[in-house]
């Protein structure tokens, strides 16, 4: 799953409890100390799909914190 993160989105994110390197530094991403994927500035944000409790806080608050979800698996969707 992917998403585009302007700066705040990214800084609410790490309130959350998430590691994002802050721009313009790449690298992995983690939640809840756990490594879920990565950040580079082509991709964005990439979560890897098996990545679950991390996947279904990342739907539960796009709308909160104001982000678009790209190939969200289609499970996470089934609500």
């Amino acid at each position: 799953m992917d998403i585009w993160l302007s700066d705040r989105q990214e800084n609410e994110l790490r309130k959350d409890g998430w590691t994002i390197p802050k721009k313009p530094e790449t690298g992995s991403v983690f939640f809840k100390d756990k490594e879920v994927g990565f950040i580079d500035n082509f991709v964005g944000l990439s979560i890897e799909n098996e990545q679950t409790e991390a996947v279904r806080y990342l739907v539960d608050n796009e709308d909160r914190i104001g982000y678009a979800l790209w190939n969200v698996p289609k499970i996470e969707r089934m609500w």
